[in-house]
C-alpha cells in the first residue's frame, strides 16, 4: 500500500498525518511494525507472561495479535503495548508484565484506498466539475467517528495536488503537494504511539 503525506485543514482531522502513518505501517503486513511500538523492541505475542497474553485476549475479543511492543515505565517495570482491531475499530492498548489494563484508546481515524468510482457520486462530479483535465493518482477515504472525508492525489498539467472533499461534494482544500518528507511523519507517529501510558497519580496527603 503506498503512503501518501496529508495536508488538510480540517480541526477533527488534526492529527491525521501522524495517526494515519501509524494505522497504515500497522495494515501494511496486518500486525504491527517496529515503526508503531515502543522501545526497547518488539516481542512475540506468544512470548509474553500469560497474565499479558489473557488480559490482550480479554479486552480485544480474541483479536489476532502477532507482535507486541515492550517498553519500560518510570518505576522500572515492564509494560506490553499495540494497535489492536476490534470490531471495526482500532484501539492502542498496553498492559502491565502482572496482566493490569494500563490504557485502552480508540484511533478513531481509519483510512481505506479507494478507486474513484467508489466514492459518492457527489465527490466525483465536485472533482470533475473543478479539474476536468486532473489525473487521479490516489483516492483516500479518512473517516473519524461518523464522519467521512475524501483525499483525492491528482496531477493537473505536470503539477501534483491533494484535494479533500466531504462527502456532500464540498471541496474542503486544494494544495500543492511538494512531496513532504514522509521519514517526519513517520517519525512523528513513533513519538505518539510511543508515549508511556501515565499511571494515575497519587493525592499528597
Amino acid at each position: 500500500m503506498q503512503t501518501r503525506s496529508f495536508r488538510t485543514p480540517l480541526v477533527v482531522l488534526g492529527l491525521v498525518v501522524t495517526t494515519v502513518m501509524a494505522l497504515r505501517a500497522a495494515d501494511d503486513k496486518s500486525k504491527v511494525k517496529d515503526s508503531d511500538l515502543p522501545s526497547p523492541g518488539t516481542v512475540k505475542f506468544t512470548s509474553a507472561p500469560a497474565a499479558v497474553q489473557k488480559t490482550f485476549k480479554d479486552e480485544t475479543k480474541n483479536a489476532k495479535i502477532e507482535l507486541l511492543g515492550k517498553g519500560i515505565g518510570e518505576d522500572k517495570s515492564a509494560y506490553f503495548k499495540a494497535i489492536v482491531p476490534i470490531g471495526s475499530n482500532d484501539y492502542e492498548m498496553a498492559v502491565a508484565e502482572d496482566g493490569q489494563l494500563l490504557e485502552k484508546l480508540l484511533h478513531p481515524i481509519r483510512t481505506d484506498d479507494l478507486k474513484l468510482e467508489d466514492c459518492p457520486p457527489a465527490v466525483q462530479k465536485s472533482l470533475k466539475e473543478d479539474s476536468k483535465s486532473a489525473k487521479v493518482e490516489g483516492v483516500s477515504r479518512v473517516t473519524a467517528g461518523k464522519r467521512s472525508d475524501f483525499i483525492i492525489d491528482v496531477t493537473i498539467q505536470k503539477t501534483k495536488y491533494q484535494m479533500m472533499f466531504t462527502e456532500d461534494g464540498t471541496l474542503m482544500s486544494k494544495v500543492m503537494d511538494f512531496g513532504a518528507d514522509e521519514s517526519d511523519a513517520q517519525d512523528a507517529a513513533t513519538d505518539k504511539v510511543s508515549e508511556k501510558p501515565e499511571k494515575p497519580q497519587k493525592k499528597a496527603k
